[in-house]
């Protein structure tokens, strides 16, 4: 987390009141870059007050600024930079930021303020509102930018929307996730200034964070397992009973998917043995031979040979196996298992009902 102690964001004397924050006429955020931002700090302070015009020259208003390396500190971790440290904002008109880039002061200055340009060399300018984005996420000590397990069941490479304020309803790519002393820190992949920048939050809870893809926050919405087992069955029905072709290809995408998912790790038992089983009936149904041939052999590690199904777990896995060998004794187990307990879970009848003129 950003380490400033106990500092306020410096501005110039013009923003001790809310309605002095407000865009002058013709003014924007200009995004500029500077490698002394102490240095930068006082000058633009000097500047904006007028204390480096020749004598003679007219007075112009003073203008508002941001330098933000004192919320700023160098990171602890080996991957990740301070990639703001180097950035002021500067709140002007276009000649008013030309006037100020072209000045004495700057051209004569050992390093130089300058612009910072999107991917086609265009001066970045960012809205009121992203200002205050930055300047609210900088002060809370919640950000950190860089170059650059889930929250729930979010994983890297997810389309999030991001829930809280000041970042509410901006939309980012998961890029990194850890816990730290039992705390959630994610890092996302926002557009900033008009180019993806990767911000650190930490300290997530739930609602926080929510999946872009509607599909896909559908999949790993609540139980999981319950879920892929839903689809699952919907899949297995288009194939073999509906016998729906033009379902079967549409159901090629939502297969794929479901197999994106193999590497998720499930700390219960059952559940792994469960999702195993799914991950075994998804690379069957999709022809990948050697991920059918892995989740196979840990099936029927698990079975061991067993010719009666115990557990409902037991019959679970043996619907599983039925549909890749098409062994009838796998079938037969899983049904005198419904037969002889009553609570036998929905989910196997629903599978059993789902495979039954499989041959």
């Amino acid at each position: 987390m950003l380490a400033g102690q106990g500092q306020e964001v410096y501005m110039t004397e013009q923003n001790e009141t809310k309605n002095d924050t407000m865009h002058a006429a013709g003014t924007c955020w200009y995004v500029m870059v500077h490698q002394n931002p102490r240095w930068i700090e006082t000058m633009l302070l000097k500047d904006s007050r007028g204390e480096l015009l020749k004598e003679g020259t007219q007075q112009l208003p003073p203008y508002e600024f941001f330098v933000p390396f004192q919320f700023l500190r160098p990171s602890t971790d080996d991957d990740l930079r301070d990639d703001l440290r180097s950035f002021v904002f500067v709140q002007v008109s276009a000649s008013r930021i030309h006037d100020i880039v072209s000045s004495e002061w700057n051209a004569g200055a050992r390093s130089h303020l300058h612009h910072y340009r999107d991917t086609n060399g265009h001066p970045v300018t960012i809205s009121d509102s992203e200002m205050q984005q930055l300047r609210m996420t900088l002060q809370s000590r919640q950000l950190k930018f860089f170059f650059g397990q889930p929250i729930g069941d979010m994983a890297v490479g997810d389309t999030v929307i991001l829930q809280f304020d000041p970042w509410r309803g901006k939309i980012g790519k998961v890029e990194k996730i850890a816990y730290k002393k039992n705390r959630l820190v994610m890092t996302v992949g926002v557009n900033i200034m008009n180019r993806t920048k990767s911000v650190k939050f930490e300290d997530l809870h739930d609602g926080d964070v929510l999946f872009a893809d509607e599909e896909r926050g559908r999949l790993l919405t609540g139980n999981l397992i319950e879920n892929f087992e839903n689809e699952m069955v919907n899949i297995l029905g288009h194939k073999y009973r509906e016998k729906a072709p033009q379902k079967v290809i549409k159901d090629r995408s939502r297969l794929l998917r479901l197999l994106s998912y193999a590497n998720m790790q499930m700390a219960d038992a059952d559940d792994r043995q469960r999702f195993t089983a799914l991950m075994l009936l998804c690379s069957y149904l999709l022809f990948e031979k050697e991920a059918r041939d892995h989740y196979k052999a840990q099936v029927a590690e698990w079975l061991d040979g067993i010719r009666e199904a115990r557990t409902a777990t037991e019959a679970y896995l043996m619907v599983a196996m039925f549909v890749v060998t098409r062994k009838p004794k796998f079938r037969d187990a899983a049904k005198a298992y419904r037969k002889t307990h009553p609570d036998c879970p929905d989910i196997i009848r629903r599978f059993l009902s789902k495979v039954r003129d499989i041959r």
